[in-house]
């Protein structure tokens, strides 16, 4: 469930996946989605260095992150279960 505000958007923990609540005025960056080929080392890395860049923490992280992949690389971390998708460590 998503609930917004004047000031955050949070996003409650229906699977056991870390809330993460942002600012109202956040955009999100835009990062080249990952489909899946290629490097998906690199695209975590800048995925992470954008991020942190923007000041966002491991939880917001996590909640976003599946805004940066599309295709089959989408599916893949559909397929996840929650307890491997808790911490940045479980997806990187």
């Amino acid at each position: 469930m998503v609930e917004v505000s004047d000031s955050s958007t949070a996003w409650d923990d229906l699977e056991g996946i870390p809330v993460a609540s942002l600012s109202a005025k956040f955009r999100m960056p835009n990062i080249e989605r990952y489909t899946g080929i290629g490097r998906p080392r690199i695209h975590l890395r800048l995925y992470s260095i954008v991020m942190n860049a923007h000041g966002l923490d491991e939880s917001q992280m996590i909640t976003l992150f599946p805004l940066s992949l599309s295709g089959a690389a989408q599916c893949w971390f559909s397929s996840l279960e929650s307890s491997q998708r808790r911490t940045w460590d479980d997806l990187a």
